[in-house]
């Protein structure tokens, strides 16, 4: 097709003007008088079809000059792919935007995410009357703006107005496997586009499987049509070869970002008067290896640490968080400003309470391990310890998260029933064994990971015992497991088991068969039960390194201090009443912003739950203010994922074998897409390099007619004759040969 045909007609005419000038074009006519013209005669027998053939390429060369110029004005344009020669017809075009937090990087004075805006609208504006399209967004989940194809262009630009991010991850693959099949459920059009616009980041590509860009093998045709494509997952077999893809890589070439990606509290029971340990994880990419982070609490800044980051991947820095007071504190660790500013702050709270939420009861004797290990973890706070036989006087058990009981059985069965309560209500019971109970002792209870059948003594030649982690995963060993090698222990005296609960686990273990410490769920609470007792009459486990760290992550473990996480993560629906002791239906939570929180009430199994709404923002989430105060409490903090924060580039190379598409095209940047986009669409114009050639052909005519010209001597020099009119003595043979040259007319 051509941009401009009515040139095609100027063309046509010039292509006749050389030919009208060479016909009258009058032979150059020379008169001499001469007596004899039989030298002329054979002058021009011999000249005459050197004469029309030189004569013949000019007017061929002048014909094609005029040609390429009249064409090179009309603008022949030729398709890079569709149906050749034609012209635009009607399309079905697919919009997929990267939409996950990474796309508000700021490349100049924009944002990655304005310039997928801006382009995405001028991919609408491009589009005829007859054309539809549909837009979906990638995020973890594909989500729609406009679902069904449609041609109403005023909609569509209306529906990218204020779209802003999400704070998810991005699956590209998901977005555009739901893409193609929007364009596949509609009737079929005789073309179809693919419009992904996303950053350079990798991680959005994750979704796809490499493989050979453009081939589908019979069989996997036939497995495609056979097993239909699971949701999300895209297939390039179902893509016909017509279909074109366009991906715009948007963002920059070689991003640099740093971010903390999370923290971590040391001890995590925090107590009234003693200091922490705040361990940050920092995330980096790029070319960005130094950097300076801050710690904040209550607003204001505590303490800031410069370090380097090894370059792209992980690294730590630690703070000293100083002796709060009891309560809840907001606290955030912040990094510089850089381009992407949104995953610079992480919120987390820091929870101090006046006193360990734990329960020793045993003789003195028989605790003084146990409690010192409390109060070591507590920051000097000593535990409380009551006796055995004074349970009974104890109505609120469960203001404790964790009881301790330690060699103390035999137990009344009222106290029995009382503590077995406490574990169904959410609470948890730890047993240390010892010289005052028996076996029948056991029998009573319930909640028991197991009956112990016998106290296996040891000499001192079978004492050592290594430990092995049973579950390495389970919350209460994680933290133990990546701080601290298998310990060894010297034990003497150890419970054993025949037969355990089917319910029970041994998480840790003191050799084959030998459980050191079982775990079971009873109810909506836990029970603990260590092999040895908590006294060095049974082991050296209370005199090792291993009995601090252990106790305290019990403690933890229990839900007083270990289920209060410094931090949850957004898009999360969570049940508010782990997190949040004596939250209700009716509690009034407001998000960073200050609006309310969705909260209800269910009931399951029995038991009344609370659950708030998949938390949007990320922030500091806070208690409405009640009860005369005049500010609001801070109740959680959240965070997004920092997955996205990983900034790595995708190699543009291996997007074609990711895609599977034959009729792809890659740019960086709107204005490269939209001329691909034309080509595709429209055609790619040659008029510049037909010009080019006119240009080069005129410069071939001028240099060959001039070429010409000298050639021709004149009449004088072709005869070889003098002023007198007579031959210079120069043979005749030669004047012939001369002669002969020549290339005009005589007469």
């Amino acid at each position: 097709m051509f941009g401009a045909p009515l040139f095609l007609i100027a063309a046509l005419a010039g292509a006749f003007v050389p030919l009208i000038l060479h016909l009258l074009q009058k032979k150059k006519t020379v008169s001499q008088v001469f007596p004899t013209l039989r030298f002329l005669k054979i002058a021009d027998r011999h000249s005459s079809r050197r004469i029309r053939m030189e004569n013949l390429l000019l007017w061929l060369l002048r014909t094609l000059i005029m040609v390429l110029l009249g064409l090179a004005f009309a603008m022949p344009m030729l398709r890079a792919g569709g149906l050749g020669f034609l012209g635009r017809t009607a399309r079905d075009v697919a919009i997929v935007l990267d939409a996950s937090y990474s796309m508000l990087y700021q490349v100049g004075q924009k944002t990655v995410w304005e310039r997928a805006l801006e382009a995405a609208a001028d991919i609408i504006k491009g589009l005829d009357a007859n054309d539809r399209f549909c837009i979906y967004l990638a995020l973890e989940n594909p989500g729609a703006l406009i679902a069904e194809p449609v041609g109403d262009r005023a909609r569509g630009l209306a529906q990218l107005e204020g779209l802003k991010p999400g704070y998810d991850t991005s699956c590209l693959a998901a977005a555009l496997a739901a893409a193609h099949d929007a364009l596949k459920k509609v009737p079929r059009r005789r073309e179809r586009e693919l419009h992904i616009l996303t950053d350079n980041q990798a991680l959005a590509w994750k979704g796809f499987t490499e493989q050979a860009a453009g081939e589908t093998t019979t069989g996997q045709m036939a497995a495609a049509v056979s097993a239909p494509r699971r949701s999300g997952r895209w297939d390039p077999g179902a893509v016909d070869k017509r279909t074109a893809c366009f991906v715009g890589l948007l963002g920059a070439a070689s991003p640099a970002n740093i971010a903390p990606r999370d923290i971590a509290l040391v001890p995590p029971a925090t107590f009234a008067g003693s200091p922490a340990r705040l361990i940050a994880r920092i995330g980096c990419s790029g070319d960005a290896p130094e950097t300076t982070l801050s710690l904040c609490i209550n607003e204001k800044e505590i303490a800031r640490r410069t370090g380097r980051t090894g370059g792209a991947g992980l690294a730590t820095t630690s703070f000293v968080v100083p002796p709060l007071p009891a309560g809840v504190h907001a606290a955030r660790v912040e990094s510089p400003a850089d381009n992407l500013p949104i995953d610079n702050v992480f919120h987390f709270l820091i929870r101090v309470m006046d006193q360990l939420p734990a329960l020793c009861v045993g003789h003195e004797r028989d605790t003084v391990f146990l409690r010192a290990a409390l109060q070591a973890g507590a920051g000097g706070t000593p535990p409380r310890r009551i006796l055995p036989e004074q349970l009974a006087e104890e109505k609120n058990l469960g203001a404790y998260s964790c009881i301790f009981l330690v060699n103390a059985l035999p137990l009344s069965g009222q106290i029995i029933t009382a503590l077995e309560r406490y574990v169904s209500g959410g609470g948890l019971l730890v047993f240390f064994p010892g010289s005052r109970g028996s076996l029948e002792d056991y029998r009573a209870w319930d909640c028991l990971p197991g009956v112990p059948s016998e106290i296996m003594s040891f000499s001192s030649s079978e004492s050592g015992r290594t430990l092995n982690w049973g579950q390495a995963q389970h919350p209460l060993l994680h933290t133990l497991r990546e701080s601290m090698a298998s310990p060894r222990l010297s034990v003497q005296r150890a419970l054993a088991w025949k037969k355990t609960h089917s319910g029970a686990q041994a998480l840790i273990s003191a050799g084959p068969g030998r459980p050191f410490l079982l775990q079971r769920d009873y109810s909506q609470g836990s029970v603990l039960m260590f092999s040895v007792g908590a006294d060095r009459a049974w082991s050296n486990f209370p005199l090792s390194p291993f009995f601090l760290p252990l106790v305290m992550q019990i403690v933890e473990y229990s839900g007083g201090v270990g289920a209060q996480s410094p931090f949850v993560w957004c898009g999360e629906s969570l049940a508010l009443d782990e997190i949040l002791p004596g939250a209700a239906a009716d509690t009034a939570l407001l998000d960073p912003e200050g609006r309310p929180v969705s909260i209800r009430g269910v009931t399951q199994a029995g038991r009344a739950a609370v659950y708030a709404a998949a938390l949007e923002l990320p922030g500091i989430y806070r208690l409405a203010p009640s009860g005369g105060r005049e500010s609001s409490a801070p109740a959680l903090a959240a965070n997004f994922s920092r997955a996205e924060s990983d900034l790595t580039p995708v190699d543009p190379g291996r997007l074609a074998s990711l895609l599977g598409i034959k009729n792809l095209y890659t740019v960086t940047d709107r204005e490269t897409l939209q001329r691909a986009i034309r080509e595709h669409r429209v055609g790619r114009t040659y008029g510049e390099h037909l010009l080019f050639i006119a240009l080069l052909l005129i410069g071939i005519e001028f240099f060959y007619a001039n070429m010409l010209s000298r050639k021709k001597p004149d009449l004088s020099g072709l005869l070889g004759l003098t002023s007198a009119g007579k031959l210079n003595g120069k043979s005749a043979a030669g004047a012939k040969a001369r002669r002969g040259e020549a290339g005009s007319d005589i007469i």
